[in-house]
């Protein structure tokens, strides 16, 4: 089974776990026609430039934020390019396809579709280092509300980051990988799941965000060898067991400053609500124009780095945002998106299938 294949499996196993999600705060439906046939021609042509240079790969590399992210942006991407003019062909879009494919392949330790279960990125030389030295707190009685509360933080985090990339790029500012399978302080087989927030201050994309104190949270969760635990090719954890029971112990920290204490976390977790509450409330104050113009931006910020390499500003051109006064708002009627088999095959880069054309 070639890559595209594997891809093609990969998304139809995870939306078929994922189930049905709240297009919140607007479908992206009504928001990608205004932008992704000039944002993939962008993009596809600054990677015909780079494939040409000497380090290319590793060009690419430091281009990505990371492979969750990249995966996810990859589907409204292959649209983008079947919409694209000058027009992209379908060997092109095919060679587009495989070359991030393969210097995802380089980026990560494992199958990159996460089709075992598993979005591995680092070795396990590397998954066992991250357990020494840390001080993690043991899942038992006497720590069983603290570890709790630092879940929550983790939770938290999340909500916050939906309310700043909103429900389709959410993975912009998050990856989760794992499951590692390590050894413990006693040696006795663990699994690792490490949820890395890096990006939940984006004070580009966000000013309300200038004073907000933590730029980043990163959670690591040790759980027991015979919970089945998997995560998919959109980063989504799946564990079979109860979250406390299945858990042997857990390390958080903020700002690269460990948690260990209940109201230290219980602070966190209520600076965190606040500022998604706040969020809340000011995407609640925007028109539907303006979160639609919001939503073109954080796509722009996460390709960011790409027109950064070749000098250019990150911003949305203007001729991508006057669409949405020239074409008038995209009503997508809820409940009324594509099917899985219209997505299957518009996000295969082989097809010409464009949903609703």
């Amino acid at each position: 089974m070639n890559q595209i294949d594997l891809w093609i499996k990969s998304l139809e196993q995870a939306f078929e776990k994922t189930g049905e999600i709240a297009p919140w705060p607007v479908h992206i439906g009504s928001v990608a026609p205004y932008f992704s046939d000039m944002e993939a021609r962008n993009i596809f042509d600054k990677l015909k430039k780079i494939s040409k240079e000497k380090d290319a790969h590793n060009i690419v590399r430091k281009l990505l934020i990371s492979p969750g992210v990249t995966k996810a942006l990859l589907m409204d991407f292959i649209i983008g390019m079947k919409v694209a003019k000058p027009k992209i062909t379908r060997v092109e879009r095919i060679w587009f396809v495989n070359y991030i494919f393969d210097v995802l392949s380089e980026m990560q330790a494992g199958d990159i579709f996460c089709l075992d279960g598993k979005n591995l990125i680092l070795s396990d030389v590397e998954a066992q280092n991250l357990i020494k030295g840390r001080p993690w707190i043991w899942e038992g009685k006497e720590n069983r509300e603290l570890v709790q509360s630092l879940y929550k933080v983790s939770a938290s985090t999340k909500s916050l980051i939906w309310s700043l990339y909103f429900y389709g790029w959410d993975d912009i500012g998050y990856e989760v990988h794992g499951p590692y399978n390590v050894r413990g302080p006693r040696g006795n087989v663990l699994q690792l799941v490490i949820t890395d927030y890096f990006d939940i201050k984006p004070t580009i994309l966000w000013n309300s965000m200038e004073k907000f104190p933590y730029n980043s949270v990163r959670l690591f969760s040790l759980y027991k060898k015979g919970i089945k635990l998997s995560i998919d090719i959109f980063c989504h954890f799946f564990n079979e067991g109860n979250l406390l029971d299945s858990t042997e112990g857990i390390y958080i920290e903020a700002n690269g400053i460990p948690l260990r204490i209940k109201t230290q976390a219980e602070s966190i977790t209520k600076e965190l609500l606040t500022k998604v509450s706040e969020q809340h409330a000011l995407i609640n104050r925007m028109t539907k124009e303006e979160v639609i113009n919001k939503y073109i931006e954080s796509r722009y910020y996460a390709f960011r780095k790409w027109r950064e390499y070749f000098g250019e500003d990150w911003y949305p051109p203007k001729k991508v945002l006057s669409r949405i006064k020239e074409w008038g708002i995209i009503e997508i009627p809820e409940g009324k998106g594509p099917s899985w088999s219209e997505l299957k095959k518009a996000f295969d880069p082989r097809t010409n299938y464009i949903p609703g054309a």
